[in-house]
């Protein structure tokens, strides 16, 4: 099986969210440590992403900020919404192994590793 390189996965989710968020008056950020990152389970990096953007587009407005990165093995969706996350949808990603930082007043970070 071919892996894929991270920037083959990750560019057109970024080509799509900078669209989104252009239009919506939210900046985008890309803090990749390793484009060249070779990817096993790409349909599960390119899941997380596209589910997490769409649950940070619902909770920002204009002025606010969306960050995708990558560190290690590590891949993260940040977002700068004074809406947080509630206590359930926070306990179901927990469950299914995300780790979550959500704050009231503090930024919003969804993390997947791998």
């Amino acid at each position: 099986m071919l892996m894929a390189k991270l920037i083959d996965i990750i560019s057109p989710i970024y080509q799509e969210l900078l669209k989104k968020c252009e239009h919506r008056k939210i900046s985008v950020n890309l803090d990749i440590q390793d484009l060249t990152l070779r990817i096993e389970d790409s349909e599960k990096i390119e899941k997380f992403y596209t589910t997490e953007i769409r649950r940070a587009l619902k909770n920002c407005v204009a002025g606010d900020k969306i960050t995708l990165s990558q560190s290690g093995n590590r891949f993260s969706v940040k977002n700068s919404a004074s809406k947080t996350l509630d206590a359930a949808t926070i306990e179901k990603l927990r469950a299914d192994g995300f780790e979550v930082r959500a704050r009231f007043g503090y930024d919003t970070i969804i993390s997947l590793s791998i």
